[in-house]
């Protein structure tokens, strides 16, 4: 058997690498496993294939995170915004004919803003539509009558009401709006360029965008089969057609921020970045 001072010796040899005893026959002896002590060549590259794999692992985390953070950010930031706007249409709506005031407003807000793609070409992006809704009741309405009731579609930079008494007055027929269907139309192209003096080198690459971006906002009018039927299941159908629609087109705003408006359709986002290498 190995003595004890002959195992503290290899101990102190190994300094803090890990050691184990394995059995043969009558003794043992001690066993090093594959660590990195000082002098070991491999140290170095060991170190640099765990930084390559727990880096990369913690970049796509932290990569995650910050696109949720930024998705709830934006979220709450329009959720609150549809409140703030339905309120104020609700209270300062007038109707007319009467001598009431407000009314019972459904107010949706649907905003398009563009992300940042690392993949993409340069500078265009990738859009995501956020939307949010809010049913609001501020009316005083005439002694006798009922508050007039509203739907309010805002979408991105224009914004139009509509009554649902302009498409149905029956009083057994229901009227709801649908989801909202959009679609894009982008025309894009990318050019790069070089120029080389005495000086140095001088880069150039140049983006131009054309998008538009159409919404369409069906609706539906339904009517119960039995009057003391409460499924809405059962409903039948009596006509779908579109409720609203913006055709909108991209611009650049003075902050720099891509937005959409019906009065900027057909316009054309040119970027463009240079970089110079002095000789």
């Amino acid at each position: 058997m190995v003595a004890k001072k002959e195992i503290k010796k290899y101990r102190e040899y190994v300094g803090t690498a890990y050691y184990a005893v394995r059995r043969r026959g009558t003794g043992c002896y001690p066993v090093p496993t594959k660590t990195c002590v000082a002098g070991n060549d491999g140290c170095s590259g060991q170190a640099m294939v765990e930084l390559a794999v727990f880096g990369g692992i913690i970049l796509v985390v932290f990569g995650v995170l910050l696109s949720f953070l930024q998705q709830f950010n934006n979220q709450q930031y329009v959720a609150m915004e549809t409140f703030r706007r339905g309120l104020e249409r609700a209270c300062n709506y007038v109707p007319e004919g009467v001598t009431g005031s407000g009314a019972s407003v459904q107010y949706t807000l649907m905003q398009t803003r563009r992300q940042a793609d690392m993949s993409g070409p340069f500078r265009k992006g990738s859009p995501t539509t956020i939307n949010a809704s809010a049913s609001l009741f501020w009316a005083v309405p005439e002694v006798g009558t009922n508050p007039e009731s509203v739907i309010v579609m805002r979408v991105n930079e224009d914004e139009k009401p509509a009554k649902p008494s302009d498409f149905t007055s029956k009083e057994d027929e229901s009227f709801r709006t649908e989801e909202a269907q959009t679609s894009y139309v982008n025309t894009f192209g990318e050019t790069t360029g070089k120029r080389e003096t005495s000086g140095g080198i001088t880069n150039t690459k140049t983006s131009k965008m054309n998008e538009t971006l159409i919404t369409t906002i069906p609706y539906v009018i339904t009517k119960k089969e039995t009057p003391d039927d409460y499924d809405d299941t059962n409903d039948v159908v009596v006509k779908k057609g579109t409720f609203l629609e913006f055709t909108q087109g991209a611009y650049v705003d003075e902050d720099g921020q891509y937005k959409y408006s019906e009065d900027k359709a057909d316009t054309q986002i040119e970027r463009s970045r240079t970089w110079e290498t002095a000789l």
